[in-house]
């Protein structure tokens, strides 16, 4: 008798088959440490099958567990997985982690076999452009253009490179082409119309830009800020002093938290340009743990847990020694109370500005599907509230010294709110940080363009400009 048809599957291949197929939508959905423990039972059944390899790599890379990205993603290639999305997902890791070169040698091996993949264009372009190499972006565009490859993410990014050259005719004529066009996605329309808001801003068309940002925003849904009275009542002093301390004595991490568009970028720049000191960028190694957490979730085991889990996440690559590493995700602010009894050593950094230039700012940023207060200006104002009494309940309740960063203050005399930082920190100045600008380190934030320059004030009192508009949101931010 002969053994079973070669034609059907086995009973693993089956099981890899239904695990895959139900994690692509958990992947979709965000549910990635779930996605991973299901793709990481199966795997041992079939090791060289590249799709379960690139869902794994997909699944660490969102929980920012970089190592085991990197060895996932490269073993999807190894096995013949080469499109763009497995391609600039690792590239992308490695640009993070702040080897630019290997980022760029997997995206230029990948346009060499596909010369025709926008996204990769897309993302050696913006990459270039976070390194300062603006002009080269720009040519890497109009090579692509004139070759017949183009879609609408590459003509907004040529928009910007234009209006940052200050080519505004040609960044508007490549926009208002790109609305006109009925074929362009609903996404890519909101983009646009953010982009020919700064265009107009760029120009002087106050009003005009004012309207194109209402525009953009009025295609998304407004949301709904927490209440206030709820979260300081749940993280009261007495419910924080029972959390207890994990026992991690490290002194390594500095927090850079604050509302988005409050300088935690040229914060960031600065502090990473000292020898001593590198950058994750904008971690999300607190969220991902703690984002549903109240103080009676936080036993012994979690806050051990959460410092792990951070100390893994914000992992420095091989080869790059600091003694301080910098974590400018903003809306750590939220997690102060867990970061003083999970990271005790660490050091905090409250980037503050006018109240009316953060929100503004706000609301003139395109934070795609994040972010969902900034959709409104009225509701800026109303997120602008709730941060700043969240930082009130803190400097009342946890007791670990915070050291505010004011933005005006910062711009208009540099050096001794410079010297400031770094001691709070625990470095001795160093005059690199007073030529940030000059290094050659990815950003990959809204603030790509101003941080290439040195420290500015032309961005005070921007609200002005604006004022006629901004009744609702002044009246909010009133005593602020």
């Amino acid at each position: 008798m002969t053994g079973g048809n070669p034609m059907m599957p086995s009973p693993a291949q089956i099981r890899v088959h239904q695990i895959k197929t139900r994690v692509a939508p958990l992947l979709e959905a965000g549910q990635f440490e779930l996605a991973a423990s299901l793709l990481e039972e199966v795997l041992p059944l079939n090791r060289r099958d590249p799709m379960l390899h690139k869902m794994l790599g997909f699944a660490y890379a969102n929980q920012q567990l970089t190592n085991k990205a990197m060895v996932h993603l490269r073993r999807a290639i190894e096995l013949g997985i080469s499109d763009a999305e497995t391609v600039t997902c690792l590239a992308g890791i490695y640009r993070d982690i702040g080897d630019s070169r290997t980022s760029l040698r997997l995206i230029n091996k990948h346009l060499e076999r596909s010369p025709g993949s926008t996204r990769a264009l897309n993302f050696k372009a913006r990459m270039l452009r976070s390194m300062g190499e603006s002009e080269q972006a720009m040519r890497l565009l109009e090579e692509a253009r004139a070759a017949g490859v183009w879609n609408a993410e590459l003509a907004i990014m040529r928009a910007e490179l234009h209006r940052k050259f200050k080519q505004f005719g040609e960044a508007m004529d490549t926009i208002d082409e790109l609305l006109a066009d009925p074929r362009c996605p609903e996404h890519n329309r909101r983009d646009a119309l953010y982009e020919r808001g700064h265009i107009l801003d760029a120009m002087g068309e106050y009003d005009k830009a004012f309207e194109s940002f209402t525009r953009a925003n009025m295609t998304l849904d407004d949301a709904e800020i927490i209440p206030i009275d709820e979260f300081l009542e749940v993280w009261a002093r007495e419910n924080i002093d029972r959390i207890p301390m994990s026992g991690e004595t490290t002194d390594r991490c500095v927090f850079v938290v604050g509302m988005p568009r409050s300088g935690t970028t040229l914060t960031e720049q600065i502090l990473a340009a000292h020898p001593q000191i590198a950058t994750v960028g904008e971690s999300n190694g607190l969220t991902l743990t703690l984002h549903d957490k109240r103080p009676k979730h936080l036993d012994e085991a979690l806050v051990k847990e959460t410092a792990r889990l951070y100390l893994e996440r914000t992992r420095l690559p091989k080869g790059v020694k600091a003694k301080r590493v910098v974590d400018k995700m903003p809306e750590n602010y939220y997690f102060i109370a867990v970061i003083s009894k999970a990271l005790p050593n660490s050091k905090i950094i409250h980037c503050t500005r006018d109240a009316r230039d953060t929100c503004l700012s706000c609301f003139f940023q395109n934070f795609g599907l994040r972010l969902s207060w900034t959709r409104r200006i009225e509701t800026c104002a109303r997120q602008y509230v709730l941060y700043r009494r969240i930082m009130e309940q803190w400097a009342e309740v946890v007791d670990m010294p915070i050291h505010e960063n004011n933005y005006e203050k910062l711009t208009s005399d540099p050096r001794p709110h410079v010297e400031a930082m770094l001691a709070h920190v625990g470095m001795p100045f160093d005059e690199k940080c007073m030529a940030h600008h000059k290094q050659k380190a990815n950003v990959q934030t809204a603030s790509v363009d101003q941080v290439r320059e040195p420290i500015y004030t032309r961005s005070q009192q921007r609200w002005k400009r604006y004022e006629k508009h901004l009744g609702p949101m002044l009246e909010i931010l009133e005593g602020y």
